[in-house]
């Protein structure tokens, strides 16, 4: 697991390559902690280089979801592949987690509010 940190319009974006496992999460949690540190309460974390996610990958989003909320920001996955997609919609996380097609779409709705 890789894990580049750049910024776009005041948006964090994180992007994760690789696999994302249980043992993977530090390097993720580290990362997006800094940013929140910062004051970047608005993270994207990109999944387009992500090869492998597990349960615990799904449960990270749901803390760094809560997290980045309770700063007062928000986050957002964006370019999530078919798999991953498909098992947070079957889930219903489709409802709480936001999912977005591409970094560009993600960066503008937390860039707008």
């Amino acid at each position: 697991m890789r894990v580049t940190r750049s910024e776009r319009e005041g948006v964090a974006i994180l992007r994760l390559a690789g696999e994302f496992d249980s043992f993977e999460t530090e390097e993720v949690r580290r990362t997006f902690e800094e940013c929140l540190k910062e004051g970047r309460r608005r993270v994207v974390l990109d999944l387009a280089d992500l090869v492998f996610a597990n349960s615990t990958t799904i449960a990270y989003f749901i803390s760094a979801h809560k997290r980045a909320r309770e700063a007062g920001g928000g986050m957002i996955l964006a370019k999530p592949g078919d798999f991953l997609r498909k098992t947070l919609k079957t889930l219903g996380l489709d409802q709480v987690l936001t999912l977005r097609d591409s970094v560009d779409d993600a960066v503008k709705a937390l860039a707008a509010g």
